[in-house]
């Protein structure tokens, strides 16, 4: 029954979407139904008439016109449909790509703690094909709308032309609609679970399938022979789609067969109970062909409307995941609070606690510490001490489990989310670069100050590589769309990303193993441009290299998701006991001095 309950909203929201988009919509769905629904009536009356005529008087300034007159109306019908069929078409088109635009608005939109969800991935998948192959999208429901009220306006004239003439046929025709019904049902049912139980399969065989052919993996799969392991992994899944569409289908098939059965006993049933009452002369040979033919679209349309119920909510049921996917709640608090207009900005963390959700182990644990106004701020730490995830919610990408972090003394979730992220630029280790224009990169916008942007990418190391590309700013990153796009290694890219950050020029800079991908060279540069880099900004690094260190106010030493010490590098190079140490001892032969 759920299923049946989300029609009317799968009806309200998407047909609510699409008269705000496309009200000319409506117009040729009306009309589509309308030559659907009397369509049948021209083979149900103009060929009662020919016969008799044929069976009678045989007059041909009769039967000409009549003959005429079916040939004509059934083509105004076949062209109609044909011609309405195309604009419905154009307008799918449209609606499809309207849906999946607002499909991407929100997962460009959406927290972020929900696109490292498996749960949001999954229903992010469901949504996706639950508007495409699963249910048809707006054509498919389209379809069967259309299928339900023509199947109505059909069944209403049959009953009309029935019932006056043979109302005993209802009986034995509704009987078998009856269990057609029940068999189509359960085989709708059945067909809906599968689906759905085959998300996780589908979503997991897609990445071996097709994720992995992207040429992005080349060097990795071939220097580490992971072909074999990759084949592998996407056979396990064909096998499993397998075993399960093997069950599948003879379940199916059973159904198949019960309904073809039916459907043959529902014609002997009509011929034989009309061809007797024409032996019987109780109607004449035109009224049998009339009948045989109101009862056959009587029972296709009551069968139609009993289907496409079944169906709409089968389909409804699949486009409902879009609308859960849309409506998913955010988790992180954004009040409406504006930032003050001013650089100076203290930030503190206190006492606080965080564990991603479902986890089970807190990843930060008491965390306080104060960042003044322009002060430089290097948190180090192991693997998994919980560096990236501090960064993650200074940034408000999560709310504290536990505790609070504040902003000029006020709690950050009072703040406007987006005025409160425009302080910060940051260039985490994951950073992304996208298939754009290496001027769209650093600007993350379609418009941008040319000055800004070179300026940044001096600050950033990246002027001399600039130099040399044909197309300068111009230039197309990757070449996913252009062919002389250019590849750039590592820590050209990081360069990039670096600079998108020094452009957005916001009052906290935030690097997140800004030189991981540099060499020596190129690192020494960085730092030797710190001061132009980043200015009178506060700034806060992540690094391994413990040398970046040195050019920070202060230290924050992370274990285990604590802070174990915090100070500035001569005190806490000199705690011999102290884990800091331990670090810069295993450094210090790449160090010329401490």
């Amino acid at each position: 029954m759920r299923a049946y309950k989300n029609i009317l909203p799968v009806l309200r929201y998407f047909y609510g979407v699409a008269w705000v988009y496309d009200k000319l919509y409506f117009l040729t769905v009306a009309a589509n139904i309308l030559v659907t629904g009397f369509s049948p009536f021209i083979n149900i009356f103009v060929p009662k008439l020919i016969i008799d005529e044929l069976l009678g008087k045989r007059d041909l300034s009769v039967l000409v016109p009549l003959v005429a007159a079916l040939v004509l109306l059934n083509l105004a019908v076949s062209f109609a449909n044909n011609f309405i069929k195309y604009f419905i078409g154009k307008s799918h088109v449209r609606l499809e790509q309207r849906f999946n635009e607002i499909l991407a608005e929100k997962c460009l939109s959406m927290d972020f703690a929900h696109t490292e969800n498996a749960d949001v991935l999954n229903q992010r998948v469901k949504a996706e094909r639950g508007m495409s192959w699963y249910s048809g999208g707006m054509e498919g429901l389209t379809q069967a709308v259309t299928l339900f009220v023509s199947g109505i306006i059909t069944l209403l004239g049959t009953v009309y032309v029935i019932g006056k003439l043979s109302p005993l046929l209802f009986t034995g025709l509704i009987a078998v609609t009856v269990v057609n019904m029940f068999i189509v049902a359960r085989m709708s049912k059945a067909s809906a679970q599968f689906v759905k139980d085959m998300v996780e399969t589908n979503r997991r065989f897609s990445y071996y399938c097709w994720g992995l052919k992207s040429f992005k993996f080349g060097k990795d799969i071939r220097l580490y022979n992971a072909a074999p392991l990759i084949a592998q992994r996407t056979e396990k899944y064909i096998n499993e789609d397998w075993t399960a569409q093997r069950k599948f289908n003879r379940s199916q098939n059973c159904h198949v067969a019960a309904t073809t059965f039916l459907n043959a006993a529902q014609q002997a049933l009509v011929y034989g109970y009309l061809g007797v009452r024409v032996v019987m002369r109780l109607i004449t040979v035109g009224e049998f062909q009339m009948l045989v033919t109101a009862a056959l679209s009587f029972a296709n349309s009551l069968g139609s409307i009993v289907d496409t119920i079944i169906n709409l909510a089968k389909i409804a049921d699949f486009m409902n995941e879009f609308c859960v996917f849309l409506h998913l709640p955010d988790v992180t608090r954004s009040g409406k609070r504006p930032v003050l207009d001013t650089d100076a900005h203290t930030f503190e963390f206190r006492d606080v606690s965080f564990k991603y959700p479902n986890a089970e182990q807190y990843s930060l644990r008491h965390v306080s510490l104060t960042l003044k106004a322009g002060s430089k701020l290097s948190v180090v730490g192991r693997n998994g001490a919980g560096k990236t995830t501090f960064i993650k919610l200074l940034c408000h990408l999560y709310d504290p489990t536990e505790g609070e972090i504040l902003l000029d003394g006020v709690n950050i979730s009072e703040y406007d989310l987006d005025s409160y992220r425009k302080l910060l630029s940051v260039v985490f280790q994951d950073y992304k670069l996208i298939a754009f224009s290496l001027r769209e990169n650093i600007a993350a916008n379609e418009t941008a100050d040319d000055a800004r942007v070179l300026d940044a990418a001096a600050k950033a190391g990246f002027d001399e590589r600039l130099q040399k590309l044909e197309n300068g700013l111009d230039t197309a990153v990757f070449k996913d769309f252009d062919k002389n796009g250019v590849e750039f290694s590592g820590g050209e890219s990081q360069k990039i990303a670096i600079a998108r950050a020094v452009y957005k020029n916001a009052p906290i800079t935030v690097l997140d193993e800004p030189t991981a991908a540099l060499d020596p060279m190129a690192e020494y540069d960085i730092y030797n441009r710190f001061d132009s880099l980043i200015g009178n900004k506060t700034a806060i690094y992540i690094s391994h290299r413990l040398s970046s260190c040195r050019f920070c106010d202060n230290i924050a030493v992370f274990k285990d998701g604590e802070i174990i010490q915090y100070g500035p590098h001569s005190a806490l190079v000199k705690d011999e006991t102290g884990e800091y140490f331990t670090m810069w001892r295993a450094q210090a032969k790449y160090y010329e001095r401490v």
